[in-house]
């Protein structure tokens, strides 16, 4: 069957932009005022090459590499939203929503993702994927150009797996699987996360992307990095 033109046209902009994973999502189900009346989402996601420490010490190597998938991955949001509106549409960029004090933004990235099938919500509360666990980066924008979208995944697929719960230094992580309608903190206290990443930070003088180790000891993501290591 021949793909939607739409979702060919955006899989050909981005065909150069290092874009690891591309999903298509319908957000029709979600509020309406969640999304500016936008049906349809582009989920981006590039995966990591440098992975976080499981020890005591941070990485700056994984620090690095962090900030420059991060600003990677927010060029490409502006720049599907630029490109969509070239086509007549509108596209709105979520890289321009900031979190709020509770850490939390109107329409996350992992809820493009999900909608779209590219992973599930891990006990961990990032997004796992089964490419590359959840060592990615996520972006996106909402539009009404209309696509052909992916099946969503409404459950997880961690199972009875603790790795990230018994390895969070933070204690931050309940330990309970999600499934659609469960709310972030009911999987992860974002308020003691954050606290660790600080503590973490302070040996490099950074507040962001000092800990991880709930992505290097996930199964999805050992089985990622075997696949670039070996």
């Amino acid at each position: 069957m021949p793909i939607n033109p739409n979702n060919q046209y955006i899989l050909d902009c981005l065909s150069s932009k290092q874009i690891s994973l591309v999903g298509f999502s319908d957000l029709s189900v979600l509020n309406d005022k969640t999304i500016n009346g936008l049906r349809y989402g582009v989920c981006v996601a590039v995966a990591l090459k440098t992975f976080p420490s499981v020890g005591e010490q941070p990485s700056i190597d994984y620090y690095n590499e962090c900030e420059n998938v991060n600003k990677h991955i927010r060029e490409i949001s502006f720049f599907l939203e630029e490109k969509i509106k070239q086509k007549g549409f509108e596209a709105y960029a979520l890289a321009r929503e900031k979190q709020n004090e509770q850490f939390r933004t109107p329409l996350p990235f992992k809820t493009l993702a999900t909608r779209a099938g590219m992973g599930w919500i891990g006990k961990s509360a990032t997004l796992v994927t089964r490419e590359y666990g959840n060592a990615i980066r996520l972006n996106g924008v909402i539009t009404n150009m209309p696509f052909e979208t992916g099946s969503p995944i409404d459950s997880s697929y961690c199972g009875t797996c603790s790795e990230c719960v018994n390895k969070c230094p933070a204690k931050a992580i309940s330990g309970k699987n999600w499934k659609l309608g469960v709310d972030r903190d009911e999987l992860l206290n974002p308020y003691e996360c954050k606290a660790k990443v600080i503590e973490r930070g302070k040996v490099f003088n950074v507040t962001e992307c000092t800990c991880g180790i709930c992505i290097g000891v996930c199964p999805w993501t050992k089985k990622y990095i075997a696949t670039i290591t070996h």
